[in-house]
């Protein structure tokens, strides 16, 4: 069995991120969005999981507030769900959470009150990993997208 190694991002991991989310259409369907967390692999603390050469999982960390944390952008290629790339991803992000400093860490995404069955899932992954639901509002994406946040106390 080959091991996962993790690496910090850097423009060399660019179209392999790019692809990863491509293949995940039902997550990351928007364009603009889409270009945003790409740029942003670049401007915040992000890292990248590698299998056999290839990279098959991304992972960005903000730091809005002193002691506070946010998952700013999570993704595993779809032919590795299921499989802890998304759990390792999460175990790193948290440990370099708490040698910051860090005393909560965050993450928005689609509320329950959304029927969407892709993103019952990411909220089911968070909720294993000890995020609890912290609110939700139509302010950030809009009334037909709702946002929840999960929060995580490290």
């Amino acid at each position: 069995m080959s091991t996962i190694t993790l690496l910090p991002y850097s423009l060399s991991f660019e179209q392999d991120c790019a692809d990863i989310i491509a293949a995940l259409p039902d997550w990351f369907g928007l364009p603009d969005a889409n270009a945003s967390y790409l740029e942003n692999l670049n401007k915040l603390p992000s890292w990248v999981a590698v299998k056999d050469a290839k990279v098959i999982g991304i992972i960005t960390l903000a730091k809005p507030f002193p002691g506070s944390f946010e998952i700013h952008f999570l993704a595993v290629h779809p032919d590795y769900h299921r499989q802890g790339i998304g759990k390792i991803l999460m175990e790193h992000v948290e440990k370099e959470a708490r040698r910051n400093q860090g005393n909560w860490l965050h993450v928005k995404t689609l509320s329950s009150s959304h029927p969407d069955p892709y993103y019952a899932r990411t909220r089911e992954f968070y909720y294993a990993l000890g995020f609890s639901p912290l609110y939700e509002t139509d302010t950030l994406w809009g009334p037909e997208n709702p946002a929840m946040i999960l929060i995580k106390a490290l």
